[in-house]
């Protein structure tokens, strides 16, 4: 049958399959059932898991992933900056990155704050924007209380087409100690929610950034007049209350945190929390973390289980402007091979919309290194694999969210959420990624976007890190 909405209860969906489960990593059809994938093999296999007459979908593509997760992007301030650059109105997909990149770092909404109708306007702009990008869940990396309430209400109106894991951003301006006091007369914690609505982490900040020389490293910052070595936002005692109650009170924590400096203090504030309450199931993580981490750094984030959320497109921006600071040694700057390597969980985000949002960018930086504006790749020792660079926005993305039963593999009991690209990213050159389209994006067996996404150009590169794939 065609590819159509609404697709029926159960179908079987065939193609060639790429369902990021070890056990089986190709496949020619799943079958579906109510949302859910029911069997994973041939397109017999499928069929015969189904009652006679089960209609086959097959769509136009070269590849059928998981779900793409985004596990660092503001959602709101996407949709509520697509409000403000384009108006309550179609647009292409083209034009709405144009239109972000073009804004990147301005203020989502100047002025008084949204509304409650103006943030769900921006949500039913910006959703229909990540499926056709093939997204289908995201992680809110630091909701206030206003969002929240956005995401619950368009969860409430059946709006809320994307999967979303929100991590709440608590107010500091009193201290740790109130904040905490306030968080635990919620009731609930990480987890709380649904499959499409859910808590995440608390989500604190530690330090600045690298292109403001702000990210709080272990030497001075080269050229600072006062020797400085970065921001520390909050300071040692308040991030060890906020961790210990995390761990104690099973929450999980992300902190931003950029610089090698930064990375000790957290770290060291996560291992003392988790030698009173073990923290390795609560997935702990260090957001950005992509200035100067140390081997002992990677090895400390392995025994306890800490993930690492990444931003090939952080990368790909600041890269020319971090060698202006540091030299030679900003080629080590997001080191997702030597992360990889220590055996540490990397998910991949974007952190858009203040960096560009399209995972095609972000499954291509990963794998060439490349940097806008510059001729030759930046530490290209760092790059990772095809299939590397894929998990991260998939199985990665998904256990960095709890959500690894049903996202992230293409498997019996996982939710149906797949994407038809027009390229295979695992045996494609990394340069066709650029040119990838998705051609269907479908969440729980419902299908959010049909057509085909931009093919924004990138120069011609070689992939530095591939492997034969199996």
């Amino acid at each position: 049958m065609s590819l159509s909405a609404p697709l029926p209860p159960v179908h079987v969906v065939a193609g060639p399959v790429l369902t990021m489960d070890p056990a089986r990593p190709r496949a020619e059809a799943f079958a579906v059932a109510d949302g859910t994938v029911v069997a994973v093999g041939g397109r017999e296999q499928a069929l015969a898991a189904c009652p006679p007459g089960t209609p086959v979908v097959e769509p136009a593509a070269r590849a059928i992933v998981p779900g793409l997760i985004d596990a660092h992007l503001h959602l709101q301030w996407t949709g509520l900056k697509l409000l403000r650059l384009l108006g309550d109105r179609p647009f292409a997909v083209d034009e709405a990155l144009e239109a972000l990149d073009g804004d990147a770092f301005g203020d989502p909404w100047p002025g008084p704050p949204p509304t409650l109708e103006q943030r769900l306007a921006g949500l039913r702009l910006a959703q229909p924007l990540l499926h056709r990008l093939g997204l289908t869940g995201v992680v809110d990396p630091a909701a206030t209380a206003a969002e929240l309430a956005a995401y619950q209400e368009c969860h409430r109106r059946g709006e809320l087409t994307i999967r979303v894991t929100a991590m709440p951003h608590p107010d500091l301006s009193d201290g740790a100690a109130a904040a905490i006091e306030r968080l635990s007369g919620l009731g609930v914690r990480t987890g709380f929610g649904d499959e499409r609505l859910r808590l995440g982490g608390i989500k604190v900040y530690f330090d600045g950034v690298g292109m403001a020389g702000t990210a709080l490293r272990r030497e001075p910052w080269p050229g600072d007049p006062d020797g400085s070595r970065g921001w520390q936002r909050i300071d040692d005692e308040e991030l060890a209350l906020i961790a210990g109650f995390c761990a104690r009170e099973r929450w999980s924590l992300g902190v931003h945190v950029v610089g090698g400096g930064g990375i000790d203090a957290v770290l060291d504030a996560f291992a003392a929390a988790d030698r009173r309450w073990p923290i390795g199931d609560l997935r702990f993580s260090l957001i950005h973390a992509y200035l100067e981490p140390s081997p002992q750094n990677m090895r400390l984030a392995r025994e306890l289980g800490v993930v690492v959320a990444a931003q090939p497109s952080i990368q790909w921006v600041n890269g020319p402007g971090l060698v202006t600071r540091l030299g030679p040694a900003a080629a080590a700057s997001n080191p997702l091979r030597a992360w990889h390597d220590a055996g540490v969980a990397v998910a991949g985000g974007s952190d858009g919309p203040d960096f560009p949002l399209d995972p095609r960018l972000g499954l291509w930086q990963a794998r060439t290194r490349r940097v806008r504006d510059a001729p030759e790749p930046l530490g290209p020792e760092q790059a990772l694999t095809a299939a590397e660079a894929l998990r991260m926005y998939t199985s990665g993305a998904a256990h960095a969210c709890f959500g690894e039963r049903r996202q992230g593999t293409i498997r019996p009991g996982a939710a149906a959420d797949w994407t038809a690209l027009s390229v295979d990213p695992l045996r494609a050159p990394a340069a066709d990624l650029r040119q990838a389209t998705a051609t269907a994006t479908v969440v729980a067996g419902m299908l959010v976007a049909t057509g085909r996404a931009p093919a924004p150009a990138a120069p011609t590169t070689t992939d530095h890190r591939d492997r034969a794939i199996r």
